[in-house]
């Protein structure tokens, strides 16, 4: 057999696998049901090795399969007939014992592929009130020749050729593409007589095939398959063919059914849904449409319709052909995808390179439509109206959503973490992502990168950005709101107030008397406090015999006029070594109760020997370094302290700490810094603290503390006090870098 008789046999032999299991799934309960009780046949249709093929007119079959079977019932041993006509799954009989005759077709004498299937059973029995399962198997009941040319011999001397078959008076002719078989009634005898027409003339010349006698009483159910191909050493004689193989074989029901008796080609998808397959631009997505097809693909009509301006190449509407070359390679090459071949009999439409490369509108979604129709076994898929042919693309556009954090909108910088990309292909769309920014209620976009940067603090604080992928695709614009930059209440610690204490004797003088000040880092009546001090702590200290002492009630943290920066205050902060509720003197010292001087943002008490300290102030302006001067006049050697935190509700955001290295001298007036690190992702404050200590000690000895050493105050005048080192603090300022 030439190779399409090859693949129309193994495709029968699919057919086949498909028949059984229709049958299987044939005997419905319902159906039983209905019967019950009934006398009759319950008629199932098998090949000779008892391989159920087909129920009798099972509706899975179509026309003229389901026309031709035909059944024969007799009572036994008699040619009484009991039932005549076509097959039925069931018939109705009387009790008794019957012969069964089932045929299909009309047993020829010869013709183009025309299978007879026979099947007789005999002595069937029917039980009254029942209704018995009969099994008739069945076989081919004719025989049937096939003519295979090889044409690569062949083509050397003729431009075409066919062989004619015949058996008496009658003849058909099979040439080189029809594929069909020549069958004929069982025990017949054949002729085959070769037409060639030669290259270059077309002039015909004919040759009995020879070995005749080979093709003499065929038997039943018998197939022979006959090789021609030229034989030059004879052609000088005047006999140019020769049989190259002769082959015969014994065939089944499944290999013999006609093609056009073959389901029609279909159309399946599992990757369409409802035949819409709904994906975002640049997506890879897998879009196949399967042929099924029960022998070679003969033909393929394609129509494909996008409002893409990149298909413009193919005219909307226009049918294109697979059998034509020019139709095959213009959609081939519009569409970037490989066609099935003609003749294949399993293959697909394969679209999935096509998905990345659809686009929307501009963000709009557009929808390509795919319309296929498929010719195999003779028949088009079209033939079935409801079958799956237009299939639908549709192209949305790419979810994208900018994600920011607030924490990082600053005062002269923003930035964007990055762009959530939920449908599309990450890879492509992030390569070609750009970011962009504009003053809110601005039109004109500016194009920018991750971080935006200004050289000053921008008079505007609102903006938008977002993210673009092309035109008509891109995140929602994010609101942008920059903070602006304020400084701390009495940065210049200019502002204090005073609050007259107790009066008291001074122990060295019955007749003189000394009243301490409280002193507050802000302004008298100030409602928003922002400073405060540990002086409650160094003021507190005992009296013996109703007689005080000058080391008591010496606040150590006050302000100053005489050792400024700035302005006409400065802060002065010494370590004190008194109070804490000890009766100091000018001989003892008590490093028990010793502290050092603590200025900061913030609330304290001292109640009972125990301090509170509440560290900061509302605030939402986030600085990057805390600027201030300072004039340190240390006891021997010793370094102070300054410590930033910044606060989200309760979470520490951000810290900064400036220690110097230990000082020896006084340094008169220098400028400090403390770098205020904030975290990997920055959330926006609530709160600031900025504390100044005196020293960085936590712990004290006698040496660290000058006693009894005279000092004067503002409003309280000469007072005598221990005093460590003292630290002079003014011009405070916040720097906003970011």
């Amino acid at each position: 057999m030439n190779k399409s008789v090859i693949e129309y046999m193994k495709w029968i032999g699919c057919l086949c696998l498909l028949v059984l299991c229709m049958v299987l799934g044939g005997c419905q309960s319902d159906e039983e049901t209905a019967l019950s009780g009934k006398t009759g046949l319950l008629i199932t249709l098998t090949d000779e090795e008892h391989h159920a093929y087909s129920r009798t007119a099972p509706s899975e079959l179509e026309n003229p399969v389901t026309e031709k079977f035909q059944l024969k019932v007799v009572y036994s041993g008699t040619d009484k007939s009991a039932y005549k006509g076509s097959c039925k799954e069931f018939i109705l009989l009387e009790e008794g014992t019957y012969d069964l005759t089932a045929t299909y077709g009309d047993n020829p004498v010869l013709a183009l592929d025309a299978p007879y299937y026979a099947g007789t059973l005999e002595g069937q029995e029917v039980i009254k009130g029942q209704m018995t399962s009969a099994s008739i198997p069945c076989f081919v009941a004719n025989s049937l020749l096939s003519v295979i040319y090889n044409k690569t011999s062949l083509d050397k001397l003729y431009e075409s050729y066919y062989v004619t078959v015949s058996v008496g008076s009658e003849s058909v002719d099979l040439d080189a593409d029809s594929g069909k078989s020549a069958y004929f009634r069982a025990g017949s005898s054949v002729k085959l007589v070769f037409h060639g027409f030669l290259s270059g003339t077309g002039k015909e010349v004919t040759y009995d095939v020879p070995d005749q006698e080979q093709f003499s009483n065929i038997p039943v159910k018998t197939h022979v398959k006959v090789t021609l191909g030229l034989d030059e050493s004879n052609i000088t004689s005047g006999v140019g063919i020769s049989i190259e193989k002769l082959e015969t074989e014994t065939v089944s029901i499944s290999e013999t059914i006609p093609v056009e008796c073959l389901p029609k080609p279909k159309l399946e998808s599992d990757d369409f849904v409802n035949n819409e397959l709904s994906f975002a631009e640049t997506e890879k997505k897998s879009a196949v449409i399967r042929l099924k097809l029960s022998s070679g693909l003969q033909d393929l009509k394609l129509k494909f319709n996008s409002a893409d301006a990149k298909f413009a190449g193919l005219e909307q509407g226009k049918e294109y052909l697979l059998s034509n070359a020019e139709d095959k390679s213009a959609v081939g090459t519009a569409l970037g995808i490989t066609l099935p071949e003609i003749g294949a009999t399993e293959d697909s439409l394969d679209f999935t390179s096509l998905i990345p490369k659809l686009m929307t509108d501009k963000g709009t979604t557009v929808a390509s439509t795919i319309e296929v129709d498929v010719e195999a076994n003779n028949r088009w898929a079209s033939e079935d109206a409801s079958a799956n042919r237009i299939y639908t693309l549709i192209c949305n556009k790419p979810e994208l959503y900018l994600v920011t954090n607030p924490g990082n909108f600053w005062s002269k910088e923003f930035s964007v973490d990055s762009c959530d990309i939920k449908t599309g292909d990450v890879e492509t769309i992030s390569q070609k992502l750009q970011y962009q920014y504009r003053k809110k209620g601005d039109e004109q976009w500016i194009n920018c990168d991750r971080l935006i940067q200004f050289d000053d603090y921008p008079a505007d604080k609102q903006y938008q950005v977002r993210a673009v992928y092309r035109e008509g695709i891109e995140t929602e614009p994010v609101d942008v709101e920059l903070e602006t930059p304020q400084q701390l209440p009495n940065s210049g610690m200019e502002e204090w107030s005073t609050v007259k204490g107790e009066t008291f004797t001074i122990s060295d003088s019955w007749f003189k008397k000394a009243t301490y000040y409280k002193f507050y880092p802000y302004a008298e009546g100030e409602s928003d406090k922002w400073w405060d001090t540990n002086n409650l702590r160094s003021q507190d200290g005992n009296i013996i015999l109703g007689m005080g002492h000058p080391v008591c009630f010496a606040p150590c943290v006050s302000y100053t006029e005489d050792v400024k920066h700035g302005g006409n205050r400065a802060a002065l902060i010494y370590t004190s070594g008194h109070g804490g509720g000890y009766t100091s003197t000018g001989e003892e010292l008590y490093t028990a109760g010793a502290i050092a001087g603590n200025l900061f943002i913030g609330t304290y008490s001292w109640t009972d020997k125990t301090e509170t300290v509440n560290r900061g102030h509302a605030f939402s302006v986030r600085p990057t370094a805390v600027k201030f001067w300072y004039n340190y006049h240390p006891k021997n050697q010793d370094a102070f302290k300054v410590y930033v935190e910044l606060k989200n509700g309760e979470e520490v955001i951000a810290t900064g700490t400036y220690i110097p290295d230990p000082i020896s001298s006084e340094t008169g007036w220098q400028e400090g810094q403390v770098e205020v690190q904030y975290g990997e992702h920055p959330k926006a404050a609530t709160s600031i603290c900025v504390q100044f200590l005196s020293t960085d000690k936590t712990s004290f000895s006698d040496s660290d503390f000058d006693k009894n050493k005279s000092m004067t105050f503002p409003v309280m005048g000469d007072w005598r006090v221990h005093i460590g080192s003292m630290l002079y603090i003014d011009d405070i300022s916040l720097i906003f870098d970011k």
